[in-house]
C-alpha cells in the first residue's frame, strides 16, 4: 500500500501492482495540489533588475496567445557559475484553465513602464547587446547608419531613448540593403522595413 505524502496528482507512474520495489526506484511522479507556481533562470547580468514582489508576464509554448499574469516570490542567493543564471520562483494567481505541471513557460519580468515609448521590433536593431547599437535608416533615398541609445526592452520589441525620432524607416537585416546604398521611399510589400512609432502602452524589461 503506497501513501501519498501530500495531496497530489500522478505524472507518471513506472511500476505495476505486484512489481518488487527496489530501495532508490521511482515508483511514482507525483506534482502537489495547491498554488501553481513557476519556476525559472534568468540571466546573472540582469540580477539587478529583480525584486521580490515584481510581476511578471508569462507564456506557456503550447499556447502563446495567451499570456498570464505571474508575481516573484523568491530569488535564488546564489548563482550557477557554469551557466551564469539565477533561480526565480514566481507564483500564478489565476492559472489558466490550460497550464498542466511540467508545462514549458516563457517569463517576461516588468521591471519598468513608459506612458508612451518609441519602440523598433527588437531585429531591427543591431548590436543591440553591444556597446554601440545601432539601425539602418532609409533618408533621403539612401540608407544610413544611425546610432541609438536603448531603453526598455520587451517581447519582440526595443526602446529607442535617443538617436531617432518619430516617424523614421528602419531597414531590417532581411533586407539585403548595406550603408550606402540607394532604397526606396516607401517600404516593399515584403517586411523589409519598420516605420518608428510612438505607443501608450508599458513596456516589459527582461
Amino acid at each position: 500500500m503506497l501513501s501519498a505524502p501530500a495531496n497530489a496528482v500522478v505524472l507518471t507512474r513506472d511500476a505495476e501492482a505486484g512489481d518488487v520495489a527496489q530501495a532508490g526506484k521511482v515508483l511514482l511522479t507525483l506534482a502537489e495540489n495547491g498554488e501553481t507556481r513557476i519556476y525559472a533562470t534568468v540571466d546573472e547580468k540582469n540580477l539587478r533588475h529583480l525584486r521580490v514582489g515584481s510581476t511578471a508576464q508569462a507564456v506557456a509554448d503550447a499556447f502563446p496567445g495567451q499570456p498570464f499574469r505571474a508575481e516573484l516570490y523568491y530569488i535564488a542567493p546564489g548563482v550557477d557559475a557554469l551557466r551564469g543564471t539565477v533561480e526565480v520562483r514566481l507564483r500564478v494567481p489565476e492559472p489558466p484553465a490550460f497550464l498542466r505541471p511540467d508545462m514549458t513557460v516563457s517569463v517576461e519580468m516588468i521591471v519598468g513602464t513608459r506612458e508612451a515609448a518609441l519602440v523598433l521590433p527588437a531585429e531591427a536593431v543591431r548590436e543591440a547587446d553591444g556597446a554601440a547599437p545601432w539601425v539602418l535608416l532609409a533618408e533621403d533615398g539612401v540608407a544610413r547608419r544611425q546610432p541609438v541609445k536603448l531603453g526598455l526592452r520587451g517581447v519582440g520589441l526595443i526602446e529607442i531613448a535617443e538617436g531617432i525620432a518619430e516617424g523614421a524607416q528602419a531597414i531590417l537585416p532581411l533586407a539585403p540593403v548595406i550603408e550606402g546604398d540607394k532604397v526606396r521611399g516607401k517600404p516593399p510589400r515584403e517586411k523589409a522595413a519598420a516605420g518608428i512609432k510612438s505607443v501608450p502602452a508599458g513596456m516589459t524589461g527582461r
